[in-house]
């Protein structure tokens, strides 16, 4: 009976939560996917939150403080996510308020004859502090950063272990997992800020909490947000105020277990003082009388909340007591093994900064990121302006491209530590390059080159290469070893600058290269992306997507390479539209895996019409017309002859090279046509030459769809 009613409960809670459309918690559905694995731990937690409120697990009085050690893990995506030491801090200073009722807004918390809640909110007595040494007895600031890409969007457990990307959990038994990410994945249903893993399974590998960066703390990027003290609250025993809805049963046999905190029918994000969702009064209810909802609660939904209660503190500082990794985890022993409750000392000097790699005239802003008690700081900028620096987060511009090292040393006034991080600052020129450009690959030797070629590797385990086993022209292109990679990752081949400043508005860009790729089954959907830049790769823009069967519609289960000319498909970009005409251009190709098989690039093409010699605007003598415009099968071509002459009409590609001959010979005086069958051509731009046998030329542009 128990267990049926435990079962009720949780699929109440996550019928309530699928229907939301505001933003907060996934930890009923996360916890819910825990118990349909294992459905012995419903009721083994129903059993132990049992023993709990019947004060089995009732501690003395402290004589020392109960000290959580807590690690922050960040996972960001190229700055974007990577938050500072001082907002991960606030995070901390927040729980020690919330969980200590220190917090600012505790005096809101109501005390009327409807809502006598002030009496029963609690001070939890524990505190949480950044660890000062890991697991390897070196010195820590309690903070991990890794560059995750876009898995740092739409989260999950993937975040948690580094084989998928993430950072590993630092042991259970000694500290408190945080991971921040960029956003967390919801199913589907509404926004989630964060989710927690209960305490009751016995601490897995992903136990801690998950947040979204911009929901962490209250500097920075976040604004004080109570997600980390809810979160942190479900990871030590507590349910929301809401689980289990309205119910007139025992108080500590059913919905969160405590006598304190009135029932309340579903999520709400309420802070009205009237909202009374529930009729029933449970048994053994504190108030003795249908008491208002307690929007307060640090366990609702509401944005009003400020307390936790009495019976909360039971069912924590019980959990404590009774379960053994979080026993261990509070243990005033092991204070020493993760430097808890010890004075913070110099140990290590660090630094962090936005993007470092950006123009010729850009400033870069650099964040000390040392630990501890740094007093004075010595910065060192190899081809920087300033060269040095005494600030803390100095701000530094570079006039002249080319790759820099940069210094840090620290100090606290005894003892002084630095570091060096060679080559870390990327400055590309601007202008930059001009046209036309090509790159085969053949005469390169490595990416990337950081001069003409950058790459970005997601999973820091296959990336873009130069192979000399295989190229469309000549021995050499660009290779991704795809075969297996299925976690959705995404490698780049990364261009520098390009000048187009220069190029006349009414004259069109031409990019185009080409790939060789079979798929390794055919429910692989990998995807082959194109982007350009018109500010130095501050924003990029799609351009040109193309996956699933129009990647590639072949199938290879072994090591794909390809064998001859006719595996080579051209992609033709033709919609680099003129305000991307800028000293700072660039382009990127972006490649993003699904368990599929290896692709190679190569040819990889930029120029304009008019340096083809493909002048659209010269004298129409031949009154040379084209369509339709775009074509897809037949393309009519039509000229208007002032007398009867020899005429030679070629195809020529976006480079200008002839592809096709489409007629040669004499035409008479007038008007003149014929159909040129193009369904077999790549998509992309083309152009229809016209040359008479006085030298009389025209050329038309036309789009094959």
């Amino acid at each position: 009976m128990k267990n049926l009613l435990l079962t009720s409960l949780f699929c109440f809670a996550i019928g309530a939560l699928n229907a939301q459309v505001e933003p907060w918690c996934g930890t009923d559905q996360y916890n819910e996917s825990i118990f349909a694995a294992n459905p012995d731990l419903r009721l083994q937690m129903h059993e132990h939150l049992k023993r709990v409120t019947s004060g089995a697990y009732a501690s003395d009085e402290r004589d020392v403080d109960c000290i959580i050690p807590v690690v922050v893990h960040i996972l960001h995506d190229n700055g974007e996510g990577n938050i500072s030491y001082e907002q991960v801090q606030s995070g901390i200073e927040m729980l020690n308020e919330d969980f200590n009722r220190t917090n600012e807004d505790a005096d809101d918390t109501r005390d009327t004859d409807d809502a006598p809640f002030l009496d029963i909110a609690s001070n939890m007595t524990i505190r949480f502090e950044l660890a000062k040494i890991d697991p390897d007895g070196e010195c820590t600031n309690g903070i991990q950063r890794r560059y995750a890409g876009s898995r740092s969007y739409n989260a999950g457990n993937n975040m948690k272990h580094y084989s998928t990307g993430g950072l590993d959990a630092w042991d259970r038994n000694y500290y408190f997992n945080i991971w921040i990410v960029n956003s967390i994945s919801s199913g589907g249903e509404g926004t989630t800020l964060g989710y927690a893993e209960f305490p009751y399974t016995g601490g897995s590998s992903n136990y801690g909490v998950i947040i979204r960066s911009d929901y962490y703390g209250r500097v920075g990027t976040a604004d004080g947000d109570r997600t980390l003290t809810h979160e942190v609250g479900h990871c030590l025993g507590l349910l929301h105020t809401f689980q289990g809805g309205c119910h007139g049963s025992a108080c500590d046999d059913n919905g969160d277990y405590c006598c304190d905190t009135p029932p309340v029918s579903e999520a709400h994000w309420s802070c009205s003082p009237t909202l009374n969702s529930c009729d029933d009064i449970p048994t053994g209810d504190l108030y003795g009388f249908d008491a208002v909802d307690q929007f307060e609660n640090f366990m609702s939904y509401s944005p009003c909340q400020n307390m936790y209660s009495e019976d909360q503190k039971t069912i924590v500082l019980g959990n404590l007591a009774g379960i053994g990794f979080l026993e261990n985890l509070v243990d005033p022993d092991h204070h020493a093994e993760t430097g808890v409750g010890l004075p913070a000392i110099l140990c290590k000097a660090q630094f962090m900064s936005g993007d470092p790699t950006v123009c010729e005239g850009t400033t870069i802003q650099y964040f000390d990121d040392s630990y501890a008690n740094v007093t004075e700081w010595n910065w060192t900028f190899e081809g920087g302006t300033p060269a040095t620096s005494t600030e803390e987060n100095p701000i530094v511009s570079y006039a002249t491209a080319g790759q820099y090292d940069v210094t840090l040393e620290v100090t606290d006034g005894v003892s002084t530590v630095e570091t060096t991080e060679t080559d870390f600052v990327l400055i590309l020129p601007s202008p930059g390059n001009t046209l036309p450009y090509s790159e085969g690959f053949e005469t390169i030797g490595m990416i990337p080159d950081n001069i003409t070629i950058l790459t970005l590797d997601e999973d820091g385990e296959d990336w873009w290469e130069v192979t000399d086993e295989v190229g469309y022209t000549g021995t050499h292109c660009a290779f991704l070893k795809n075969r297996n990679n299925d976690n959705r990752t995404k490698d780049e081949i990364i261009s520098s600058t390009f000048d187009l400043s220069g190029v006349d508005p009414e004259d069109d860009i031409i990019f185009n290269f080409k790939y060789a790729y079979v798929r390794r089954h055919s429910g692989d959907d990998e995807w082959l992306r194109f982007y350009i830049s018109n500010n130095c790769g501050e924003t990029w823009t799609l351009r040109k997507n193309i996956h699933g069967d129009d990647l590639g519609e072949e199938v290879q289960n072994s090591s794909y390479t390809p064998e001859s000319k006719d595996e080579w498909y051209q992609v033709n970009v033709t919609n680099i539209n003129p305000d991307y005409y800028t000293e700072g251009f660039r382009w990127k190709i972006q490649f993003e895996n699904d368990n599929g098989n290896n692709i190679y690039i190569d040819d990889i093409n930029m120029s304009t019409a008019s340096m083809a010699n493909l002048d659209e605007n010269e004298a129409p003598t031949l009154n040379l017309s084209v369509y339709p415009n775009p074509a897809n099968d037949f393309l009519t071509i039509s000229m208007n002859l002032e007398k009867q002459s020899k005429v030679n009409v070629t195809l020529l590609n976006a480079l200008g090279q002839e592809v096709g001959s489409v007629y040669n010979g004499q035409l008479a005086m007038g008007n003149n046509e014929f159909s040129y069958d193009v369904s077999n051509l790549p998509q992309g731009v083309y152009f229809i030459r016209s040359v008479n046998a006085e030298g009389l030329a025209e050329t038309i542009r036309f789009v094959k769809g």
